[in-house]
């Protein structure tokens, strides 16, 4: 199969903020009295919606308040922590790459979109995306209509996406295009085992994304 187009995921796969993904929510639960999160827990858990995912982590059906509560610990040392984080060191290289192959590409993230554009990690590598759309306050947390909405404006052939986790693979599957995983040795968001039970392509490094998707059947 050839590739024309890439959907890139945001957090975790461009931009390197796995580390601050998991200790703010480590610190969330902390402060809202909750069990204790570990690495490993959150790698076996994750899951979208949040609010699942946060179940998941407790054990337990959080009330609607407890959720208020926890999604407000996240968000402050998110925000606090998110400065620290950069785009990976091999996302210029990648980007650059499937550009110069003249192949075009877009962003997807389920982060706000406002804050997205706004953000200087984002806007240094701008200029690479025909389209970028982060999650409006009208849209449900899930992937894969955002993915949908996403695909009907980019409006391009033979569509890959890249993303870090299980909701990017069941949203490129729902939407019935291909979905190639980027799980880095360190930071990575899921566990090797939940991967494996995906059987999609994996990649560690993101140049590796680039060169399957130009390989003259999509890497395979």
């Amino acid at each position: 199969m050839r590739v024309d187009h890439i959907v890139w995921d945001w957090n975790g796969t461009l931009f390197d903020d796995g580390d601050a993904l998991v200790r703010a929510t480590i610190e969330a639960f902390s402060r809202s009295g909750l069990p204790e999160v570990t690495v490993t827990g959150y790698q076996e858990h994750f899951t979208r919606p949040i609010t699942a995912f946060y179940d998941r982590l407790a054990g337990k059906a959080l009330t609607p308040q407890e959720q208020t509560d926890v999604d407000k610990h996240f968000q402050f040392s998110y925000a606090n922590l998110m400065g620290q984080a950069a785009v990976h060191s091999q996302t210029v290289t990648a980007l650059t790459a499937w550009r110069d192959a003249g192949r075009t590409q877009s962003l997807l993230s389920m982060y706000p979109h406002d804050q997205l554009v706004d953000l200087p990690q984002f806007r240094a590598i701008a200029h690479f995306f025909d389209r970028v759309d982060g999650l409006r306050s009208d849209e449900q947390h899930h992937k894969e209509p955002h993915l949908r909405r996403h695909l009907k404006a980019v409006r391009e052939p033979n569509v890959l996406v890249v993303g870090d986790s299980d909701d990017d693979v069941h949203a490129a599957k729902a939407c019935g295009i291909p979905c190639l995983l980027y799980h880095p040795s360190n930071g990575a968001l899921v566990s090797q085992t939940r991967v494996a039970g995906l059987q999609v392509p994996v990649v560690r490094e993101l140049p590796d994304a680039v060169r399957w998707a130009l390989a003259p059947t999509g890497g395979r």
